[in-house]
């Protein structure tokens, strides 16, 4: 005890402890009756909203051959209800249960998504079910559809960013890899399709092989059942979809450029094949990413952003797909130092076999990246969504706990090593968006790798 100048007696200061590690929430395992999908129920006390993700195996890597973009257009043809031109009707009903429904595509999975009060889990798993089992699909909606989907594909191609990350990907993978295709499709391949080759997907997608998440509170709630309800004798109607490709990206050196003329920026996209999420050096590769470009500290913004003054910004990171996994650092420098800025970018990337990764460095992005995580999954539909993707890349219910706690226990001579093992700094894809008149002879002249120019783009815009 002591005491104030007052002669009254004070209690010790209470010493905090250690904040305990939080954990990623577990879930119930399950499967409807019959064949159906399997299920997941994850309570979540004190989360009063509903999130159902249903997944299909059904991503645009199992799309027939010639029917590129098909999987998004099914996705989105599934929000246009149960009879022709019943979209809006199909969001009323769901507003009137104070829910809402969406539903995308990606390269792995067509994913359907319900969040709603949970005292309105039941009905709205009943209007859910319907649309699930009888989507109209119809002809006049997929033509509307498609028209959207043209006009979005033409601002796509307008945006830098997104046309960085096409070209990486139409570079580092061959051409029949499904993963070197835009996901949602070209414009020819687009046009072509009709409501007879949406039908036919959707039509395709396997019952058995789909997993059904629900998170949220689930006390006093029969959660099985209503899913069990929602899905039970639903049943494939047309032939299996063909295997998705596992084709392994390709590697450099190689820079390639995309011409914008007239552009005042130049998009940097750099990249790396990495294995996929299934490998024990993931969370690993996950941490360095964080080191190299995590945020403005990290050692390409130390460089390029605040020693250099290049760039607004630079990020790294891991772009995942079912069968493996891009390392990719990306960000606009200005035109005229271009070259500067890759120069720069390959310094630090090489810098982390040459110099390794410090330990205050490496702490610091293990803490970024775990302690965020209670607040990144606070919400049901943050849980859902997680334990759906795990499902739909079949990592296990457990993965998103597994990762976290291997991204807790990273160190630097480990994070490093996978580095190393995985990513070879001499062995990188450039991607310049720019204006190729300004920017090819001082890449050419880095002799880091041959220059090669994409199909030229319109007249830039930028500012």
């Amino acid at each position: 005890m002591s005491t104030d100048s007052s002669g009254l007696a004070l209690a010790p200061r209470p010493t905090p402890g250690p904040v305990p590690a939080w954990a990623f929430p577990a879930g119930t395992e399950g499967a409807v009756p019959g064949g159906g999908p399997a299920t997941l129920r994850c309570d979540l006390p004190g989360r009063r909203l509903a999130a159902v993700r249903l997944v299909l195996n059904a991503g645009a890597g199992r799309e027939p051959e010639g029917l590129d973009g098909v999987a998004t257009l099914a996705a989105r043809a599934l929000l246009e209800g149960t009879e022709p031109g019943g979209g809006t009707a199909l969001t009323a009903a769901f507003e009137r249960l104070g829910a809402s429904l969406y539903a995308s595509a990606d390269l792995t999975a067509l994913r359907i998504a319900l969040d709603v009060p949970v005292t309105r889990l039941g009905a709205a798993l009943e209007l859910f079910s319907s649309v699930v089992r009888e989507p109209a699909l119809a002809d006049s909606d997929v033509r509307r559809l498609v028209r959207e989907r043209l006009e979005e594909i033409a601002q796509e191609d307008a945006d830098p960013g997104s046309r960085a990350m096409r070209e990486l990907r139409a570079v580092m993978f061959p051409a029949e890899a499904r993963a070197a295709r835009p996901t949602g499709g070209t414009p020819a391949s687009v046009e072509a399709l009709g409501g007879a080759a949406v039908r036919d997907f959707y039509g395709s997608a396997v019952p058995a092989e789909a997993t059904a998440v629900v998170a949220g509170d689930l006390s006093g709630v029969d959660a099985t059942a209503a899913l069990n309800a929602a899905l039970e004798g639903w049943t494939v109607s047309a032939d299996v979809l063909r295997t998705p490709d596992a084709v392994p990206p390709t590697s450099g050196p190689r820079i390639v450029v995309v011409d914008r003329p007239g552009s005042v920026q130049t998009y940097l996209s750099i990249g790396h094949g990495v294995p996929n999420r299934a490998h024990a050096d993931w969370p690993l590769l996950t941490v360095v990413s964080h080191v190299l470009g995590g945020g403005l500290t990290s050692r390409l913004n130390s460089v390029l952003r605040e020693e250099k003054g290049y760039t607004y910004g630079v990020r790294a990171g891991l772009l995942r797909l079912r069968h493996c996994g891009l390392f990719i650092t990306q960000g606009a420098v200005h035109t005229e130092v271009t070259a500067d800025a890759v120069a720069d970018a390959l310094a630090e990337l090489r810098g982390v076999v040459s110099r390794g990764i410090g330990d205050e460095e490496c702490g610091a992005s293990v803490r970024a990246l775990a302690d965020r995580a209670p607040a990144e999954y606070e919400t049901a539909r943050s849980v859902a969504a997680e334990l759906a993707d795990a499902a739909a890349n079949h990592l296990g219910a457990d993965y998103p706990r597994r990762y976290l706690e291997a991204v807790r226990a990273a160190t630097p001579d480990e994070v490093a090593r996978a580095y190393a093992e995985h990513v070879d700094p001499e062995k990188l894809t450039v991607i310049a968006v720019g204006d190729a008149g300004q920017i090819v002879e001082p890449l050419r002249n880095l002799g880091y790798a041959p220059v090669t120019v994409s199909a030229t783009e319109a007249p830039a815009e930028d500012g």
